[in-house]
């Protein structure tokens, strides 16, 4: 697991959003009227950031809200490709060795769609909204290590399984400030990010 916490800069501080006084406005918002201080990008051909309450904290999801599956219909010849970065006749073997076939009955199923359990695994790791917002801002420099002596607010974490052979990448933030810092900290790297906080159960814990 790796956590992070936001940067906060003097009001003086050129180009910087994320400063003392964004932080007391952002405080005073969320005291009074619940909700965070969201400034919106102002780059053209905007992402969404999606934030759903989970468990005491909000998760994030790029792109789609959570549970929002896209089912893609691979061939066994695209998914190998895809996924695997396979050659055909790698796929092939694959088939082979994991369906107890021959190679010519290999063959046939490279244009035969690909195993649904599969792909949906890996669409999770890799393809999934949550996913996409791992991989997106964990390479992002969005702050510091959360603990650091820093003047710090807020934080992130970035969860790669939540357990042994768990292969889930997931990212919440604790609360609604944090969730203010991020958006800031987002236009300050010009990432053209906008950041929603979605209402209702998602189902999320």
């Amino acid at each position: 697991m790796n956590r992070r916490s936001f940067l906060i800069r003097s009001a003086g501080t050129l180009g910087a959003l994320v400063t003392t006084q964004f932080l007391k406005e952002a405080q005073w918002l969320i005291a009074n009227e619940e909700k965070p201080l969201l400034i919106l990008p102002k780059q053209t051909g905007i992402q969404t950031l999606y934030a759903a309450e989970s468990e005491g904290s909000f998760a994030l999801f790029l792109g789609s809200k959570p549970n929002e599956y896209i089912d893609p219909q691979f061939t066994w010849e695209e998914f190998g490709n895809i996924a695997w970065g396979h050659s055909e006749a790698e796929t092939i073997e694959y088939l082979r060795e994991n369906l107890g076939i021959c190679k010519c009955e290999a063959e046939e199923q490279l244009n035969a769609r690909a195993d649904e359990s599969e792909v949906f695994g890996w669409w999770l790791r890799h393809q999934s909204p949550n996913a996409l917002a791992h991989k997106h801002l964990e390479g992002l420099d969005l702050g510091p290590e959360f603990g650091r002596r820093d003047i710090t607010a807020g934080g992130i974490r970035f969860i790669d399984g939540f357990h042994p052979g768990n292969e889930t990448l997931w990212v919440d933030v604790p609360d609604l400030l944090s969730i203010s810092l991020l958006q800031a900290r987002l236009n300050e790297l010009g990432q053209g990010i906008k950041l929603e906080v979605l209402e209702g159960d998602y189902g999320l814990g």
